[in-house]
């Protein structure tokens, strides 16, 4: 009986909080290039079956070490689009941008100490792509946070900058890892802006796009951190 209780006030902390979560998310997305994206928590139950044990039941469900329900993520990126699992239709960026929204809604209270995003930009660019580095920089105050990016507007936010590229060695490809320095970092975000070929006015913004980043974190009296 005391189990049966606690699941059915389990389940109301659920619904209420399902809501209150999906309504942030929507905000949230708007605000990562995917405007009028619906999303919803949906809980389901399962009806118990004739075998059940009396004591595993509740209310006619199943009862289960999780409760009376299990939850899913639905989305509909979309306008004109029905709800579906986000497992199943949501593109690699449209998932990376899902759950940078909900690690920023839960970035206070989430105990997981290291979070990776992979092409977290695909799909935005300019504007949208400076939310998502100052989200993910945000982010980084509380966990550490690696990025893989072809945005500079996005690789600027880092506290550490490492090019990660590929050459042939002994018959054999081989993946190089270089941290950058200062000096190296620059070019690396020219390249970034303006391709292989790297003039004075491209060099020239990358070095104001990074200026920039320190302004803001010397603004707020934030400190800068190597994880």
């Amino acid at each position: 009986a005391e189990t049966v209780r606690l699941s059915r006030q389990l389940s109301q902390k659920r619904a209420t909080a399902a809501t209150v979560v999906s309504k942030k998310v929507e905000a949230e997305l708007a605000t990562l290039k995917m405007p009028n994206t619906r999303f919803q928590v949906s809980l389901w139950s399962t009806p118990a079956d004739k075998t059940l044990p009396q004591q595993l039941q509740a209310d006619g469900n199943a009862l289960t070490d999780t409760g009376l329900e299990r939850a899913a993520f639905m989305i509909a990126p979309n306008v004109g689009e029905s709800l579906k699992p986000l497992s199943e239709i949501a593109s690699g960026g449209e998932l990376s941008r899902v759950v940078l929204a909900l690690k920023a809604i839960l970035a206070g209270n989430d105990a997981v100490e290291t979070m990776v995003f992979d092409e977290v930009d695909a799909g935005i660019g300019g504007g949208a792509a400076e939310v998502v580095g100052r989200k993910l920089s945000a982010l980084s105050a509380v966990h550490q946070v690696l990025c893989i990016t072809h945005l500079p507007q996005i690789a600027k936010f880092g506290n550490a900058h490492f090019r990660i590229s590929k050459k042939v060695q002994g018959g054999r490809t081989k993946t190089v890892i270089d941290r950058l320095d200062e000096q190296n970092r620059v070019q690396e975000v020219a390249r970034m802006l303006g391709g292989e070929k790297i003039t004075p006015k491209t060099l020239a913004h990358a070095r104001e796009m990074l200026a920039d980043v320190v302004d803001a974190v010397s603004t707020v009296g934030g400190q800068e951190t190597e994880d």
